[in-house]
C-alpha cells in the first residue's frame, strides 16, 4: 500500500506542477482557475492537518497568490510523503468539517480522497485555461508512468 500511495502522490505532484506552470504561463489566468487551484492546495493542507492532529486556520476556499503556490505544493507533498512513510493506513482520524459536522475516516480513505479531489479540480482548471495557453497540460496518470 505504501508503494501504491507513493506512486499516486508522485503523479499528483507532477500533475499539479504541470497545471501550476500553465497557470503561470497563461496569457491571462482566469480568476476562477486561481480560486479552484488554491482550493485544491488549501483542502489538501486541511486534510494533512487533520491527519496530524493540528488545528488549521485555513479556509477551504483560501485564495493564494500564484507566486506562493509552488512553495505550498512542495510543503504539502513533503508532508504527504511523511504520512505515507510512517502512518498506519487503517488508523482512524476523527475530525470536524468546515460546517461543524463530526466524522471519522481512515488515513487510507483520506489519502484516496486527496488524490481524487486534486484530479477532479485539475481538470476544471485545465478547462478554464483553454484558449489562454498554447498547449494545455496533459496530466493523465498513464502519461506519468510511461
Amino acid at each position: 500500500m505504501r508503494e501504491y500511495f507513493k506512486q499516486i502522490f508522485e503523479h499528483e505532484h507532477w500533475a499539479n506542477l504541470k497545471v501550476l506552470e500553465s497557470i503561470i504561463c497563461a496569457s491571462e489566468t482566469p480568476q476562477r482557475a486561481i480560486e479552484i487551484f488554491s482550493h485544491t492546495i488549501a483542502a489538501q493542507r486541511i486534510w494533512l492537518d487533520r491527519i496530524n492532529g493540528n488545528v488549521t486556520e485555513l479556509k477551504v476556499w483560501e485564495l493564494f497568490d500564484k507566486e506562493i503556490m509552488l512553495e505550498l505544493l512542495e510543503i504539502n507533498y513533503t508532508e504527504i510523503n511523511k504520512i505515507i512513510d510512517t502512518q498506519d493506513f487503517e488508523q482512524l482520524i476523527a475530525y470536524k468539517t468546515t460546517t461543524g459536522q463530526h466524522f471519522t475516516s481512515t488515513i487510507n480513505q483520506i489519502l484516496s480522497h486527496l488524490a481524487l479531489h486534486a484530479s477532479y479540480h485539475r481538470g476544471q482548471v485545465v478547462i478554464l485555461l483553454k484558449g489562454k495557453i498554447e498547449t494545455l497540460p496533459a496530466t493523465d496518470y498513464i502519461l506519468y508512468i510511461r
